[in-house]
């Protein structure tokens, strides 16, 4: 008997950011693009991608596309809601482009700003889904996106893993970048400073790299010659989400 093969069904696609408000509709696309053009010189084009009303968009500047959805499924909201741990009645959500653009960095941070505006304009908390940030408007004086700088994008976490007598370092945020997060271990007691600078380093070299380094490959960091060898990739439900992880070490 020939057996029936099941096919896989596709992952679906995470959100860049979630933005919860509480009261009122949101705001018209024109007036995030008028709020754009204000702080960061535009032009900022709105391009609808529904027929029925103006609640899904692409937010376009230049070649960077960032895709908006102001009003989303019921069910959706509730599931969010119950995962965040908060109260908000409407929510919105970010998308970026799934392709690994050469201009990634840039990409990211127009995604950033559009995320910022409708914050403000909605005067809502934003979550970013990659970092595991909650950014309240006043949080949001500390970003003003000027230019692109990676802690406004990438976090380091620390762990402590006492059954293996270690610290697990590792980044989050890379996953917006299309990229695997990168990790790193340590023994308890030492300071995480260099490790954290390196992931830091690392995390800068593969957004230029613009691709996923392969088990065994060597890659430099710092302005020393330093280098780190990717000794492992594996995977870790540990934020509810299977991520990626490509381990290194300094060699």
């Amino acid at each position: 008997m020939k057996k029936i093969k099941k096919k896989n069904s596709a992952r679906q696609a995470l959100p860049a950011f979630l933005i919860g408000w509480t009261h009122g509709e949101p705001p018209p696309p024109g007036y995030l693009a008028a709020w754009f053009d204000q702080h960061y010189g535009g032009p900022l084009a709105i391009r609808f991608l529904s027929t029925n009303g103006h609640h899904h968009f692409e937010a376009v500047h230049t070649n960077w596309k960032t895709q908006v959805q102001l009003a989303l499924p019921a069910q959706v909201i509730e599931q969010w809601n119950g995962r965040l741990q908060w109260d908000h009645r409407h929510l919105a959500q970010l998308m970026a482009s799934p392709k690994i653009q050469p201009d990634r960095q840039d990409e990211v941070l127009h995604l950033t700003r559009i995320a910022r505006g409708l914050t403000l304009l909605m005067e809502g908390t934003t979550y970013d889904v990659a970092t595991g940030v909650y950014l309240n408007p006043s949080d949001w004086k500390d970003r003003d996106l000027v230019a692109f700088l990676i802690n406004d994008h990438v976090q380091i976490e620390q762990h402590e893993q006492l059954q293996h007598m270690r610290m697990w370092l590792h980044t989050r945020g890379l996953t917006k970048f299309g990229l695997d997060e990168v990790e790193s271990f340590q023994p308890i007691g030492l300071s995480g400073k260099e490790h954290e600078s390196m992931l830091y380093d690392v995390a800068s070299r593969l957004m230029a790299y613009g691709k996923n380094p392969k088990v065994g490959e060597h890659l430099s960091f710092g302005g020393e010659g330093q280098q780190v060898e990717v000794v492992r990739h594996r995977t870790d439900p540990l934020y509810g989400v299977p991520l990626a992880f490509r381990e290194v070490r300094i060699t």
